[in-house]
C-alpha cells in the first residue's frame, strides 16, 4: 500500500516507522526545512517506551530515566508524590524525560534515506486521478502533487488535513506555558525526579531530560481578548513574545520555592518560548474516506495531562497493527479510530479534569500521608494509564515484553 503522511512530528515519523516494518511504501511530507531536533521536553509513560522499544529505539540512549514525580506547593511544601516503580513493574517499561526533538531523531534514524521529503507545505487534498489506482492525491504550496492509497494527516493541533476534512480547528483554553530548557538547579535533589510546583493559578515544573539539564515550563493564565473570544479560529494564531520576558517570569516566580527561584536568576534572555493550550473535540471518526488522523491532529490536549506524545506514539502503533491486517483500505483506516476513539476521549476527559483549577492540590497537605502518599497515587498513574493505552493490552498472539531497559 502507498501511504502518504504529512508531519513529521512524533506521530508522523513514529507512523512511517511502523507502517514501513509492516511493508506499505511510507512517504513523509514535512513543511519546515529539515527534521524538528529541539522542542519542549515531554514525559513518556511505560507505554509509550514500551512502543518506542517495540520500533527500535534504544531507551537507554533516549533521555532521563524518571522514578518519582512531586507535587509541591509554592513554597516548597510537600504535597503529594507519585512513586513511578509500580508503574514500570507493572507494564514492563520505564517512564522517561526527554526532549521532543530527540525522539524525532531517534524514530528518523530508522528510516530508509529520503523517506521523509522537506519543505513540503500541504495546502489540499482531494481523491486520486481519475482511473488511477490511488485513492487520494495531496498538492503543496511549490506546486507538485502526490498520489496515495491512503493519507495520514499528522500535522500537529493546527493540522491543514483536518481542517480540509472537518473545518475545525482547536480551541485555546485561557492557560500558556512559556518553557525553555536549562542546567539543572542545584536544589533539584535527582535527576530522575520530576517537581511541579503549584500555587492557586499558576505552576511550574521541571523535567530532567539527560546531560544535566531540564526542561522548564511554567502555565500561567493567558487574558488575551482576541484569543479567549468564543467562536475565535485559535489554533491558527501564534501567542505574541511578551518584551522582558525573564524579567516577568521573575516577577511571577522569583520568589517560589528555591529550585524555581534559582532557576529564574539564571534563564537567559532568549530561547524563552511561549505556547498556546488548545484541546480538540474527539471525532468520531476522526477521517474520512482514504484520509485519516494521528497524533495533536486528531486529539490535542495540554501539556499538564502529559500524553501528548504518549498518545502520538499509541496512534502510530495501532496504525501499524491495523494496517497489516487484510481489508480495503478505508475500512481498516475506520476499525483503527475505532479502536482508538475510546481511550483517546479518556484522554481529554483527564485533561478536562485537570485544567479546572489549583486549588484542591493547594489543600492536599491537610490529608493523611496515606492519602496522598505515593501508594494511592501511583496507583492512579497505572489506572490512567491502563484506562488510555491500547498498547498495554496486547491483542490475542502478541506478547508484550517484560523486559525493563
Amino acid at each position: 500500500m502507498k501511504v502518504l503522511i504529512v508531519g513529521a512530528g512524533v506521530s508522523g515519523v513514529a507512523a512511517a516507522v511502523a507502517l514501513k516494518a509492516a511493508g506499505h511504501d511510507v512517504t513523509v511530507f514535512e513543511r519546515a526545512d529539515s527534521l524538528r531536533a529541539s522542542g519542549n521536553g515531554v514525559l513518556v509513560w511505560p507505554n509509550g517506551t514500551g512502543i518506542l522499544r517495540e520500533l527500535g529505539v534504544r531507551l537507554p540512549e533516549l533521555g532521563s530515566r524518571i522514578d518519582e514525580a512531586d507535587v509541591l506547593a509554592f513554597d516548597g511544601t510537600p504535597l503529594m508524590k507519585m512513586d513511578l516503580a509500580g508503574a514500570t513493574e507493572k507494564f514492563g517499561a520505564p517512564t522517561i524525560g526527554v526532549l521532543r526533538g530527540h525522539i524525532i531523531e531517534q524514530l528518523a534514524a530508522l528510516l530508509p534515506a529520503r523517506t521523509v521529503e522537506f519543505a513540503k507545505r500541504c495546502t489540499g487534498i482531494r481523491p486520486g486521478r481519475p482511473g488511477a489506482a490511488t485513492g487520494v492525491t495531496v498538492t503543496f504550496d511549490d506546486g507538485t502533487s502526490a498520489d496515495g492509497d491512503i493519507l495520514i494527516g499528522a500535522d500537529g493541533y493546527r493540522s491543514v488535513v483536518r481542517h480540509k476534512l472537518f473545518g475545525d480547528v482547536a480551541r485555546h483554553t485561557g492557560l500558556a506555558s512559556w518553557y525553555g530548557l536549562a542546567k539543572m538547579p542545584s536544589g533539584l535533589r535527582s535527576e530522575h525526579v520530576v517537581p511541579t510546583y503549584y500555587d492557586k493559578l499558576r505552576l511550574c515544573t521541571m523535567h530532567p531530560v539527560g546531560d544535566g539539564m531540564v526542561h522548564w515550563a511554567v502555565e500561567v493564565p493567558w487574558p488575551d481578548e482576541e484569543l479567549d473570544r468564543q467562536g475565535k479560529p485559535t489554533a491558527w494564531l501564534d501567542l505574541p513574545q511578551p518584551p522582558d520576558r525573564p524579567a516577568r517570569l521573575r516577577e511571577w516566580f522569583g520568589d517560589w520555592a528555591g529550585p524555581v527561584a534559582e532557576l529564574m536568576a539564571s534563564l537567559p534572555d532568549e530561547d524563552i518560548n511561549v505556547y498556546p493550550h488548545v484541546m480538540h473535540q474527539v471525532r468520531r471518526p476522526w477521517g474520512r474516506g482514504p484520509v485519516t488522523l494521528a497524533g495533536d491532529a486528531a486529539h490535542a490536549v495540554p501539556p499538564r495531562v502529559g500524553w501528548g506524545v504518549n498518545q502520538a506514539l499509541e496512534d502510530s502503533w495501532m496504525l501499524g497493527r491495523v494496517l497489516s491486517q487484510p481489508g480495503e483500505p478505508t475500512s481498516l483506516l475506520r476499525r483503527y479510530e475505532q479502536a482508538r476513539y475510546t481511550r483517546a476521549r479518556r484522554v481529554r476527559r483527564l485533561a478536562t479534569i485537570a485544567r479546572r483549577t489549583n486549588r484542591p492540590l493547594m489543600l492536599l497537605h491537610r490529608l493523611p500521608q496515606a492519602v496522598r502518599g505515593d501508594g494511592i497515587v501511583s496507583k492512579t498513574l497505572i489506572s490512567n494509564i491502563d484506562n488510555c493505552s491500547n498498547y498495554v493490552h496486547p491483542p490475542a498472539g502478541r506478547a508484550r515484553t517484560e523486559t525493563v531497559t
